[in-house]
């Protein structure tokens, strides 16, 4: 795996195995093929601390479907699902490759299981700043442009499609929980607009009032990293 930059960490700390490493497997994004996921999940089990996550999110990809195509949204949704089944697939292929003792590490999570009673509050935070702060509101429209730009979608569309990194944004600050395990490490190939909003919203830096809100008290470690 080749590291190219580290956000709230140090490649010293990844080696020492400090934190439980997650995967957050992009629906839309072509890089992750069977080859690179495969690689990522090796990675993460020489390096993480105790367990590994490999998270799907399912649900929130419908939002592109809707938006972007059209649909209604219980076939956007169907399709998110199906999406998701896809990659599940993949997944569960390499793991059957890697052995019953590597795979007994890895979790395998779709977006509903990781939307605990914290998550579901720092989304409902996040929602009522977005409507109410026009900045924030300016800034998660600045993200959402970064990764789609068309002349078919109009201001609204954008607003829509606001749903899908105002949903991640409480797992970009403070990681994932699941089954009593805190995952507090992902790898990911690109450092985008996003991310630096999630260490910025960890700091209280520029949203200093939106931090105090969220209380964060677990803090995610990003890092940018490639298959090889």
């Amino acid at each position: 795996m080749k590291i190219t930059s580290c956000l709230n960490t140090t490649e010293q700390e990844i080696i020492a195995k400090k934190f439980n490493i997650f995967v957050g497997i992009s629906l839309g994004n072509k890089y992750f093929t069977q080859k690179n996921i495969k690689d990522y999940i090796l990675w993460a089990l020489e390096n993480t601390k105790d367990k590994v996550a490999i998270l799907i999110p399912d649900k929130i990809h419908s939002t592109n479907y809707e938006v972007k195509n059209g649909y209604k949204k219980e076939r956007a949704d169907k399709l998110g699902i199906k999406e998701g089944e896809k990659a599940l697939a993949i997944v569960e292929n390499i793991l059957t490759e890697l052995g019953e003792e590597k795979s007994k590490l890895v979790e395998i999570l779709n977006w509903e299981k990781i939307e605990t009673n914290k998550h579901k509050r720092m989304v409902a935070i996040l929602r009522d700043e977005f409507e109410n702060n026009n900045w924030f509101k300016d800034l998660i429209i600045e993200i959402v442009k970064e990764n789609i730009q068309s002349e078919k979608l109009s201001d609204s569309d954008y607003e829509k499609l606001a749903n899908y990194p105002l949903e991640e944004l409480p797992m970009l600050v403070s990681g994932i929980e699941y089954d009593g395990v805190e995952y507090d490490l992902l790898p990911y190939p690109g450092i985008s607009k996003i991310d630096y909003l999630a260490i910025d919203l960890q700091e209280g830096k520029s949203f200093s009032n939106i931090t105090q809100k969220l209380n964060v008290k677990n803090k995610l470690r990003l890092i940018e990293a490639y298959a090889e």
